[in-house]
């Protein structure tokens, strides 16, 4: 079936491997050198090094080889990129933007488009990479094309269409820690004007981790998935195209391991260990993948979605559809104490549905580039009732038979604070878009978009709280309601000039501007928070030397960030704020050197300043000396309290100085196939989770090692031998201070252990 428009092109050229792709076919590097690489990120097919955008840019292919299974994998291979999971939500940070409260509702300054629909729950964006045929990460405000919540950039990713021809591929992985994956995919005409393809993977390994009290698993996975597309073309100026989805996961969960106290007491006789405040007892493990607490956690999702696609073309106009629907059910149970009593939990549920659309107009001729639209997105978020801490009979009842929550005798029921936080969010958001970009003079293009976006935002929220002593026997207290709602519009541009300096060189400047949605916190009766808005002048060359064999990517940027969205922990709650400015500004390279047909080597960095330019909040801490009288507040602090302070100057969470990859890949041609090895570093500097800039909730600067050994045959078929982490660093990848009310206790996801194994695998 022949494509019949820019757009089903892109997805059959997007499958060259990019400058960051983390492994390399003999066939990648051809007589010619370096192949072209084809993107979407204008929603027209361009070519990489073409495209006055920061760009990377990664084949199905080779994120297959290295064993590329979510997004927390591809975090490495883009520069200014970090990744983490707490309670099962995405946390993508592009340079130094990301969420701010990992909480049923919250939204993210990356925006995660799955074949062109956006995917608005953080907690449905871990569902697994399978049967791709590219995924580009989109650094910096895409707020003309993509709109709201694309502050910090973008994440396209686009999943493999039927062929003219029955092809397919087939893989089993198994591992260390009992680990299995299997994915499969097949498709073919049905016809001649009908195509299919059928998609499939199973996800499964045993804990990283044990519970030291319960003796059981902790942080192991059980997922699986299922795709089907169906394309209809009748004409070679229509095509039709229509993909349906369902996810799985049913696990323990990725569990939050107890880091200490931001409010330490010093006792004689602790030896240094850090232990949680007299509300709780606890400790730290010695082995940070285990955890201890009465209970373990857990974690049940269940995703399912349906993706409409037209797309009709003539002469040099274009139309294309996208409707899509997604509909997800979640529950987290989340222990938060780190001892043998059963203290404090996390549990929540986030049932949310979505619906969208987007129209988009298309116009093209050899000097002029036109793209314009209107967009709809509604959504219904929910949060069912849960807390931490929650009355322990309800929480039995409600979750004790999916999670194995054992009864407790009613002499021993008790109510502590916080007993019931939920509530729903309704989104209804409206955009119009135009963009267009024409050559004024052979090598000089001019860009100029505008998009409109206008949404409104409504919450029925219901807080049952206590404010007497906790962990002891209580009444609880009448419900709060709260009903409100609230509108917010917003205006990006974009400006932008290129000029080709030869066949092989672009040069680059754009201004821009991104926002991201306010709201509402469910678990907080709180005034909504006001949109983030960011400004950034960034510019770059392309470049490509040596006979195609050396290709250069360079860009920098700087950001004026306003209203940004923090976590606050104010009292027994966590809420969202507007109550910072910042300055960021940074550079990042990427470069791919192809010096003979057999060898390639890859680096991207990234250099970040990511600082608060005025700030003032409450501490996750507690200080000796907190801020002065005269900075925020008209009095000095008190000692020792969670009071509030001056952030200004501090970094960005998540904001590494500097981090970066690189890799080196060599083959060797076999008298029957050939033999690629490949070995990646990664390094990052110290990244710090809170405003506080403190040690304890902070990652240390690492470097991690990963390596491939793959034979692959002429008949198809191949075989890898893999480690990741070589040197076995536990690190974390994200950290959190609950609320005083818990003695302040900080918990954070840690990254996988080593692991290696082997994959055998064909394809047609």
């Amino acid at each position: 079936m022949a494509a019949s428009s820019t757009m089903a092109i892109s997805a059959a050229h997007a499958q060259a491997v990019s400058d960051a792709a983390p492994a390399a076919d003999a066939a990648d590097i051809g007589v010619g050198g370096l192949q072209e690489i084809v993107v979407t990120a204008e929603k027209r097919a361009t070519n990489l090094q073409k495209t006055p955008i920061s760009i990377t840019a990664l084949s199905g292919d080779s994120m297959r080889k290295a064993q590329i299974r979510t997004l927390i994998d591809v975090k490495s291979l883009v520069p200014g990129m970090q990744m983490g999971e707490t309670d099962g939500y995405a946390q993508i940070t592009i340079r130094g933007i990301g969420i701010a409260n990992f909480v049923p509702g919250a939204d993210s300054a990356v925006a995660l488009n799955l074949n062109d629909v956006y995917v608005s729950r953080p907690i449905a964006q871990l569902t697994g990479l399978y049967d791709l045929s590219s995924l580009e990460v989109l650094r910096g405000p895409q707020g003309t094309l993509f709109g709201r919540n694309a502050t910090a950039g973008a994440i396209n990713m686009t999943t493999t269409r039927p062929t003219d021809s029955w092809s397919g591929y087939g893989r089993l992985t198994v591992g260390n820690y009992a680990a299995v994956n299997a994915e499969a995919a097949v498709g073919g005409p049905l016809g001649e004007t009908v195509g299919i393809r059928v998609a499939g993977f199973i996800d499964k390994h045993n804990g990283y981790g044990r519970n030291e009290t319960t003796g059981n698993e902790v942080a192991d996975k059980d997922a699986r998935g299922i795709r089907g597309t169906l394309v209809f073309e009748p004409t070679p100026d229509f095509k039709a195209t229509i993909i349906g989805e369902y996810f799985k996961e049913s696990d323990r969960g990725a569990a939050l391991h107890y880091q200490g106290s931001a409010g330490l007491i010093p006792l004689p006789g602790t030896s240094g260990q850090p232990i949680l405040s007299l509300l709780q007892g606890g400790f730290v493990t010695t082995d940070r993948q285990n955890t201890v607490t009465p209970l373990d956690s857990a974690f049940r999702l269940r995703t399912s979605a349906v993706t409409g696609i037209l797309e009709w073309t003539s002469g040099p106009f274009g139309v294309k559809s996208i409707t899509g629907y997604r509909d997800q059910d979640s529950r987290t149970f989340t222990p938060l104490d780190d001892g043998s009593t059963a203290n404090g939990f996390y549990v929540a549920g986030e049932p949310a549905k979505q619906f969208s659309e987007e129209l988009q107009f298309h116009y093209n001729t050899d000097r002029l580039h036109a793209t314009g639209g209107v967009y709809y997105f509604h959504e219904k978020d929910a949060s069912n009732p849960g807390v931490s801490p929650f009355k322990y009979s309800a929480l039995q009842r409600f979750f004790g038979p999916i999670f194995g929550i054992p009864p407790i005798p009613a002499d021993q029921d008790y109510y502590v604070d916080f007993v019931e936080i939920g509530g729903t969010l309704k989104t209804t958001a409206k955009a119009a878009f135009g963009q267009l970009s024409y050559e004024a003079t052979d090598g000089l293009t001019l860009t100029a978009g505008i998009r409109y976006s206008h949404e409104k935002k409504s919450a029925a929220l219901n807080n049952s709280f206590s404010l007497t002593a906790p962990w002891t026997p209580q009444t609880p207290q009448p419900a709060v309601s709260y009903r409100d709602s609230t509108t917010f519009s917003s205006t990006t541009p974009k400006f932008g000039i290129q000029y080709q300096v030869d066949p092989r060189t672009l040069v680059y400047a754009t201004y821009s501007k991104g926002f991201k949605s306010g709201g509402y916190d469910v678990t907080a009766v709180a005034p909504p928070f006001k949109p983030e808005k960011l400004t950034d002048y960034e510019a770059g060359i392309k470049t490509t030397l040596l006979d195609n064999r050396l290709r250069i990517n360079l860009g920098g940027f700087y950001y004026d960030y306003s209203n940004l969205q923090v976590a606050q922990v104010i009292g027994s709650s966590v809420f969202t704020t507007n109550a910072a400015t910042a300055r960021i500004y940074g550079g990042e390279a990427e470069v791919t050197f192809a010096p003979t047909n057999n060898f390639q080597l890859d680096v991207a960095a990234s250099y970040l300043h990511a600082r608060y330019r005025e700030y003032c909040g409450p501490s996750s801490v507690q200080v000796a000396f907190q801020t002065p009288a005269g900075i925020c507040s008209p009095t000095a602090g008190a000692l020792p309290a969670l009071g509030v302070i001056d952030f200004s100057g501090r970094k960005l969470n998540n904001a590494p100085t500097f981090s970066g990859h690189t890799a080196a890949t060599y083959n060797w041609d076999m008298p029957n196939g050939n033999l690629s090895l490949r070995g990646e570093l990664e390094f990052t500097t110290r990244v710090y989770f809170t405003p506080d800039n403190v040690e304890m909730i902070s990652q240390s600067g690492y470097v991690k090692q990963n390596a491939f050994l793959t034979y692959t045959s002429n008949a198809g078929w191949h075989v890898t031998a893999y480690a990741r982490n070589i040197s076995n660093k536990d690190t974390w990848t994200s950290g959190q201070v609950s609320t005083p009310i818990l003695g302040s206790p900080v918990h954070g996801a840690v990254s996988p252990p080593r692991t290696f194994g082997v994959e055998i695998g064909t394809k047609f």
